[in-house]
Parts: structure tokens; C-alpha cells; sequence
């Protein structure tokens, strides 16, 4: 009897070429954790009340702004602002949030924008801080092969070729410890919502 002949399921993948695009790949992807730690670090730093000039936003109204296809509509509520110790006065103030008109919102003034103030509102900015902790991780492994991704499978093969290495082990901790922060900071804003 003959055996039938076997067909592969999937196309046969190999590894790139290690080359300048997939360490700039890498790069790229460092810049972008860098960009998200200090969002969620600055944005912390204020909800927490450490920095900023500490108020009152006083609401007066309420509008929903369209997202983009890959965003939702939110909600933005206005009003003046008006600092603890009365020397700043903005009427045009502004904040992401849904609250009647009449309520009054805490909120630390940071530069241009405000952020509202409050335990659940740091540590959801701290969890976007341990997020890009996950985006540092993901740019490891072309950083330090070179190879540029051409597919999602690819992709797979060079995260597995730095499974063994240092480097392998770093993004190992990297992701451990970006998934871990990030849920305890999410469980927490979870919890302060209540």
C-alpha cells in the first residue's frame, strides 16, 4: 500500500534577512513605548496632584465629539475653571468626561488641557505606562535580530528566534511585567469606579 502524499497546510515561512529596516522597525517601536511612558507618567503625575495648578472645572455643558473609524465618540463637558486659590480663571476649560450640567469636577490644570483628579484616574494613567512596557517588548526582537517582518508569521518566527538569548529573556520580564502592572493599575481604576 502507498502512502498518500503530504501537503503542507500552511506556506513553508523562513527568516528574513537581518538588514537596517528591521532594526528600525525596532527602534520605531521604542520611540512609541517612550512617547506612551511619558503620557501615562505626565498624565499620572497631575491626576495624582503632584504637578499642575489644582481647581474646579464648574460644567456647563456637555457635547459628544465624533471619533475617527478606529475610535469611539466621546464625551467632552465644559465649563470654567477656576484655581483652589482663585488666580486662575479659564471659561473656555474643557475635560473627557460625562457630567451634568451644574456639576463640579476636581481636576489638576496641565498646560493646555485638564485632567481630572482622583485615585482610579492615576492608576489608569499608570496602567498605560506598564502598556508601553508591552510595546517596548514587541520591538526587542526586531531591534536586536534586524530582520524585518513580511507576515504575521514572520513575526512569530523572529520572536521565537530571541526566545533563548539575553534578550529573550528581558522581553520575557518586559511582557511579565507590563501584563502585570497594567492589570493591577486596570483593577484598581476598576475598583475606585465602584
Amino acid at each position: 500500500m502507498t502512502q498518500p502524499e503530504l501537503t503542507p497546510l500552511a506556506p513553508v515561512t523562513t527568516l528574513p534577512q537581518p538588514g537596517v529596516m528591521g532594526r528600525a522597525l525596532g527602534g520605531l517601536f521604542f520611540v512609541l513605548a517612550l512617547v506612551i511612558f511619558g503620557v501615562g507618567l505626565y498624565n499620572a503625575s497631575h491626576s495624582a496632584g503632584v504637578v499642575g495648578t489644582h481647581g474646579t472645572l464648574t460644567v456647563e455643558r456637555c457635547w459628544v465629539e465624533q471619533g475617527s473609524r478606529n475610535s469611539s465618540d466621546h464625551t467632552v463637558c465644559g465649563g470654567t475653571f477656576r484655581s483652589d486659590d482663585g488666580k486662575v480663571v479659564d471659561d473656555q476649560a474643557s475635560i473627557r468626561a460625562k457630567v451634568k450640567p451644574g456639576g463640579k469636577v476636581s481636576v489638576q490644570r496641565a498646560g493646555g488641557w485638564y485632567v481630572k483628579v482622583g485615585f482610579g484616574e492615576t492608576t489608569r494613567w499608570i496602567a498605560m505606562f506598564f502598556l508601553g512596557w508591552l510595546v517596548a517588548a514587541f520591538g526587542m526582537a526586531f531591534a536586536a535580530t534586524g530582520m524585518f517582518p513580511r507576515s504575521g508569521m514572520q513575526v512569530a518566527l523572529i520572536t521565537r528566534a530571541v526566545s533563548g538569548t539575553r534578550v529573550g529573556m528581558v522581553r520575557k520580564w518586559f511582557v511579565r511585567g507590563g501584563l502585570a502592572g497594567a492589570g493591577v493599575c486596570l483593577l484598581l481604576t476598576l475598583l475606585a469606579w465602584l
